[in-house]
């Protein structure tokens, strides 16, 4: 066997002085290691509290629609009440206004007496016509939403006094003539 004709290249030796410059740049290099895995540790653990907050936010927002919905269920249903039993009460008003005009007021006085003005005295005057024809549909006296006021008044007052019109309460022109008769 030969030996190789090629010289065996001997590592250079480092310098102290180079030797202490790696040693303190690896020393550097694991210390930054350890302070960006640190950080990612700290990364991790904060993305970790946040998506169990967001949990927490999501399950928080669920109890209140679900405790919250019986709520929003009767306050739509008292809504819906109000607002048929104005609409009763306008019609009522309505067909007042009607029954005043009926008895012989004239509808800028209709207005006056009710602190309204003539476009607003009209639009009631024809509603309570609306109203009107449409009570003589369902073949009862009184507005849909006031016929348990009406069996009351029907019990308490006698028959003669509630005539369903206005025409007894002259207001303002009392000294007016009362309205011509029919059955003269």
């Amino acid at each position: 066997m030969t030996e190789s004709t090629k010289t065996k290249r001997r590592r250079v030796r480092r310098s102290t002085k180079v030797s202490l410059k790696l040693e303190a740049a690896r020393q550097r290099d694991a210390e930054q290691q350890a302070e960006q895995r640190a950080k990612d540790e700290a990364v991790q653990k904060a993305l970790e509290v946040y998506f169990d907050a967001d949990g927490e936010i999501d399950e928080a927002a669920r109890e209140c629609q679900r405790r919250a919905a019986p709520h929003e269920r009767a306050i739509t249903r008292l809504r819906k009440e109000r607002d048929e039993r104005v609409a009763d009460q306008e019609a009522v008003q309505a067909m007042a206004a009607l029954a005043m005009h009926e008895a012989d007021r004239t509808i800028e006085q209709v207005g006056e007496l009710l602190g309204k003005g003539e476009k607003a005295a009209r639009a009631l005057i024809a509603a309570g016509r609306k109203a009107r024809a449409a009570l003589a549909q369902t073949g009862n006296g009184a507005p849909p939403g006031d016929r348990e006021e009406q069996d009351q008044r029907d019990e308490t007052v006698p028959a003669a006094t509630h005539t369903g019109s206005l025409s007894s309460t002259r207001g303002v022109d009392d000294d007016a003539p009362p309205p011509a008769s029919d059955s003269a």
